[in-house]
């Protein structure tokens, strides 16, 4: 979901939450957005459901699940209800910043007169995000017009379980006898795309330190639905995907123009099976209840003749445990019963891949003793209940505050008034430089490629890895790393990086290696071998890793922010 808060700096305890229409009690709408033929916004959030009800799909184009296409490092997303709507994924978020941006100019300006360039901006994204992911994120809030460029100290991204710390480290509704200084805790922040697990240690005056890499992955809610669909409907109905389904239909009902009235019904299929999900408690897990879904829309892409029950038999004959067989309800209207233990059982799997990352945790640092559930997903009993079970014989105390899901929102507020809270991260991969060093015969004789240099009379070793940083360092805010390098061919004024999560590579071309960036300084070739040095700056310990480059002679600087492709 989406949402926005805000405070102003003479009243920094006052967060106000703000209005969007048709928001949850938790102030945020679906993030869902339908676009028209020119990419201008038709409709937002919980409005989009209703288009869709009232004009089917015929009309604008029909964008969400944008955070998981950005987990999934893709770069276009396409509009659900038409194949050939493909567009930017920076475009679509920009879209959806732009009506954020808007909602909340108007109702500040209603609470009182102020100057726009008087807003700082706090965008939250998952702790689990690289380069690539941030990329798109800054593209959107450059066009979308909360800042005009990428250096512009009026933004800042706060990572999700960061902010949620930053909430816990104040909130009333979290036992602050856990949360002083020397105090560990982990903050497992689970939403409806992804999940996000950090590690702090509580430091002076409050100040957080990062004592793990984050971790994570599709933990998320919504990923239960997807599922559904691809173990169990898909499979019943013998499609792929929606688009699948489509084509099927298409081929059987030749007249049928308005692909948006099909589309809505789909819609409303997802819908029950959401209604599925959420309903899924512990007690209806106990009765293993047999929730019903009208599929109904099926029977259009099947011969008259087929026989609903003939489909749910095969299904059943593949599966293996008789508490996730399916019941029909209605064979006239192709109503299916689903056990709850199918939930269940999804949700399980989630808190078993969630526990192994924290029980790694534990492994690595035994003074742990106090988990933080926060986000979304957090308010499912089922969920917190299998949790506990899990990791109640190696953690004291699960916290979790009274409103989950508001935390990071409220907390991302609070980062921005003081977005000096997180002193420490630690570093997710080793990062280097392509370059050739002095010939080493112990490290480069076995795979490098040996050559002799004439312009300083020194035998070299090609393509080795020039680190500058290794994975899991601490690394302090804003920290700067400065090494010197000599380019003696002319060519070699185009730098390239790495990252991997080898803590000692010793060539570029090892395995697990990847090329994350590269920048051009073309002055160096202008001066004679000898005067090509060249200082590379890196900044790390923030929310991007800046890298900046300077020939020294020339005094010629270039600045990159590293893609991650």
């Amino acid at each position: 979901g989406s949402g926005f808060a805000y405070a102003f700096k003479d009243n920094e305890d006052e967060i106000i939450h703000g209005t969007i229409y048709g928001a949850n009690v938790d102030n945020k709408v679906p993030t869902e957005i339908i676009l028209d033929d020119n990419n201008n916004t038709l409709k937002f959030g919980v409005e989009c459901i209703e288009f869709m009800k009232t004009k089917g799909a015929k009309v604008g184009y029909y964008f969400k699940e944008i955070k998981m296409n950005l987990y999934e490092k893709k770069s276009e997303i396409q509009a659900k209800n038409s194949e050939k709507k493909i567009l930017p994924l920076a475009l679509v978020i920009q879209r959806i910043l732009e009506k954020l941006k808007d909602l909340a100019i108007a109702e500040i300006e209603k609470n009182r007169p102020f100057a726009q360039n008087n807003i700082k901006y706090v965008v939250t994204v998952p702790a689990i995000w690289e380069e690539f992911q941030k990329n798109i994120m800054m593209e959107a809030c450059i066009k979308a017009g909360l800042i005009k460029e990428e250096d512009d100290k009026s933004l800042f991204f706060a990572l999700e379980p960061e902010a949620a710390s930053y909430y816990c480290l104040k909130n009333k509704s979290i036992d602050q006898n856990l949360m002083k200084e020397g105090n560990y805790y982990i903050v497992c922040d689970l939403g409806g795309g992804t999940g996000d697990i950090i590690t702090h240690l509580i430091g002076v005056n409050k100040n957080v330190n990062e004592i793990c890499t984050p971790n994570g992955g599709k933990f998320g809610s919504n990923e239960i639905n997807k599922l559904f669909f691809k173990d169990i409907v898909f499979k019943i109905f013998d499609c792929k995907d929606y688009n699948t389904f489509y084509k099927k239909y298409k081929e059987i009902n030749k007249d049928v123009e308005d692909e948006g009235l099909l589309f809505k019904d789909w819609n409303e299929l997802e819908r029950e099976v959401m209604d599925f999900k959420e309903g899924t408690n512990l007690q209806t897990v106990r009765e293993n209840d047999y929730y019903p879904i009208n599929f109904g829309l099926f029977q259009d892409i099947f011969n008259n003749d087929t026989d609903i029950n003939a489909l749910v038999d095969k299904y059943n004959q593949n599966c293996d445990n008789s508490e996730l067989k399916l019941k029909i309800k209605s064979k006239k209207k192709w109503v299916i019963g689903f056990p709850r233990k199918i939930i269940f059982n999804y949700i399980e799997k989630q808190v078993n891949s969630i526990c192994e990352i924290i029980n790694n945790i534990l492994e690595y640092d035994k003074g742990i003793n106090s988990i933080i559930l926060v986000g979304g997903y957090c308010s499912n009993e089922v969920l917190i209940s299998e949790i506990k079970k899990k990791l109640s014989n190696k953690i004291s105390y699960f916290l979790q505050p009274s409103k989950p899901c508001l935390s990071i929102m409220e907390g991302a507020v609070l980062f921005g008034l003081n977005p000096n809270k997180i002193i420490q991260r630690k570093a997710r991969y080793t990062i280097g430089i392509k370059t050739n060093a002095n010939w080493n015969e112990e490290l480069h004789s076995k795979n490098g490629k040996k050559y002799y240099s004439k312009a300083d009379k020194t035998w070299r070793c090609e393509n080795c890895f020039g680190i500058f940083i290794k994975v899991n360092e601490s690394i302090q805010i804003g920290q700067e790393i400065i090494k010197k390098f000599l380019f003696i061919n002319p060519k070699s004024c185009i730098i390239y990086f790495y990252k991997t999560l080898k803590s000692n590579p010793i060539f570029i071309n090892e395995e697990g290696i990847e090329e994350i960036g590269k920048l051009r300084l073309d002055a160096v070739k202008d001066f004679p071998p000898l005067e090509r040095d060249l200082t590379i700056t890196m900044r790390v310990g923030g929310t991007f890793i800046d890298v900046k480059a300077k020939h020294l002679k020339s005094g010629t600087t270039i600045k990159i922010q590293f893609d991650f492709n």
